[in-house]
């Protein structure tokens, strides 16, 4: 029985490093993403466009990606840059998709939620027309010759085959970003007299206005930035984790995105601990695949997918604290 009990410790000892690496790569791509839906709701516009925006994000960074990195390719220096001018492509991809959602609901007031809707259909049937269009292939793109899953970030004072080692040697410029961004915009929206108005602007527009804050640039502002986050989230899944684009992509990450941020009552401390937190659920799985696979044979899949949406529901219903969303979100602001 002793021996059992060892054996059971061991390896699930072997797992944790593995079930750790996943839950950083994939609670980045949520983080991130759901640092873009705080800073959109906190000045009263919703985006469940995030959804959308990261398919655009990702599909724009490896096309990008992938022609500068074989147009490049006899160009050592030049090479080496084709992640980034991916990412680049992604932070553009997701501004234009994020100015076009503030347009559309900022200026000419349209329905927030209809309009997000439509723009995450419009992201799966465009993107799957220019996939067929650009590549010639209708499920996903040719890998790139060089995606920042091939380049994780190396901390030379760590041994490589350490515990600590098998799980930050394996992480990505994104996983960093993740950490440090919700510190940043936390201090942003709360420490900061740009912060206090975007906050303002979220709870109280006319207030806002009256005191001499411009209401439409700073839901535009917030609605932009928020569309770049989603398309860095975007790109994170198709060169961070992965090295191509799937039609598929990112499979309800943006929704997931939604829930952490609601999860963290649209604070980005709260929304960035929300994420870390689904993503182990997600992570497990693939750990449990990696070491017990039989294991997954007793275990509906839908436990791991559905728990962040349980999670949320209970939130909303106020068993888990009390999420309170800004007073003005949704709500189009007509200058009296």
């Amino acid at each position: 029985m002793f021996r059992e009990e060892v054996l059971a410790i061991s390896v699930l000892y072997e797992m944790l490093p593995t079930l750790l690496n996943f839950t950083l790569a994939f609670g980045a791509v949520t983080a991130i993403a759901a640092m873009g839906g705080v800073i959109a709701e906190r000045s009263g516009v919703i985006n469940i466009a995030l959804e959308g925006i990261m398919r655009i994000g990702a599909f724009t960074s490896v096309t990008a990606a992938y022609f500068w990195g074989y147009h490049f390719s006899n160009d050592p220096i030049f090479f080496e840059l084709s992640p980034w001018i991916g990412l680049l492509a992604a932070i553009l991809g997701g501004a234009l998709a994020g100015l076009l959602h503030a347009y559309i609901c900022v200026t000419w007031k349209g329905n927030q939620i209809v309009n997000g809707v439509a723009i995450n259909i419009f992201s799966y049937g465009g993107m799957t027309y220019l996939l067929m269009q650009i590549f010639g292939t209708a499920g996903h793109s040719p890998p790139v010759p060089l995606a920042f899953a091939n380049r994780p970030i190396v901390i030379p004072w760590i041994d490589p085959y350490s515990f600590l080692g098998k799980v930050l040697w394996q992480q990505t410029v994104f996983t960093y970003i993740a950490l440090v961004l919700p510190i940043l915009l936390y201090l942003f929206l709360f420490e900061t007299t740009w912060g206090l108005r975007l906050r303002a602007v979220g709870e109280h527009p006319r207030a806002a206005d009256t005191l001499g804050i411009n209401v439409f640039k700073s839901r535009y502002f917030a609605v932009i930035v928020s569309g770049v986050l989603a398309g860095i989230a975007g790109a994170n899944i198709s060169l961070g984790i992965s090295n191509l684009f799937t039609i598929h992509v990112p499979a309800g990450g943006g929704f997931i995105a939604l829930a952490a941020m609601i999860f963290g009552k649209w604070n980005p401390l709260g929304a960035l601990g929300a994420s870390f937190f689904f993503a182990f659920f997600r992570a497990l799985e693939v750990a449990i695949a990696v070491s017990f696979p039989a294991l997954l044979a007793y275990i509906p899949r839908g436990v791991f997918l559905a728990t962040p949406y349980l999670l949320t529901i209970l939130v909303l219903a106020g068993f888990v604290g009390r999420a309170v969303p800004p007073q003005a979100i949704g709500q189009p602001y007509e200058k009296g």
